[in-house]
């Protein structure tokens, strides 16, 4: 983005090439304020809060910004597929696969609050198949499953 505040993103390439590419196909504008926040995401290294995105925005660019600017953002991240919401933790990640359409599948630890991106077809297609034999219509779908992550069970047992 050649318009973006002239702060740090600490962003790849790789990752603004996709965001970038995400918004040009869902014919959306990845504005310079979207742009930092989706960034703050990515380098959150984990699932964040919208209260703890708006304390990383304001020591960043050194002023106040309101809660409902930070929800706009989000909402737009979600909705062109960049950000998925966890439901259960209340907080935001960035989308592993945001080159194409997917439920939202999660491993979440409970010991290091880590939250691994699942994409699975199958999960999508069992999940689809009992809401059709229950004459249910979903709008999404969000699985996340709580417990403990391979690091977390291997530190725990030694």
């Amino acid at each position: 983005m050649r318009d973006a505040p002239n702060l740090e993103l600490n962003i790849s390439a790789k990752w603004l090439k996709l965001a970038e590419a995400r918004c040009a196909e869902t014919k959306n504008r990845l504005t310079p304020a979207r742009l930092v926040a989706y960034a703050e995401i990515l380098n959150s290294g984990g699932p964040i809060s919208a209260y703890e995105l708006i304390a990383r925005l304001e020591q960043k660019e050194q002023r106040k910004i309101a809660p409902p600017t930070v929800y706009r953002h989000l909402d737009f991240l979600m909705r062109v597929g960049l950000v998925h919401r966890l439901e259960s933790t209340q907080s935001f990640v960035a989308c592993e696969h945001p080159g194409h359409e997917h439920a939202s599948q999660y491993l979440l630890c409970t010991e290091c609050g880590s939250a691994d991106e699942l994409e699975s077809g199958e999960l999508e297609q069992l999940l689809a198949q009992a809401a059709d034999q229950h004459g249910f219509q979903p709008d999404k779908s969000v699985v996340e499953i709580t417990g403990v992550c391979g690091d977390c069970a291997h530190l725990e047992s030694h």
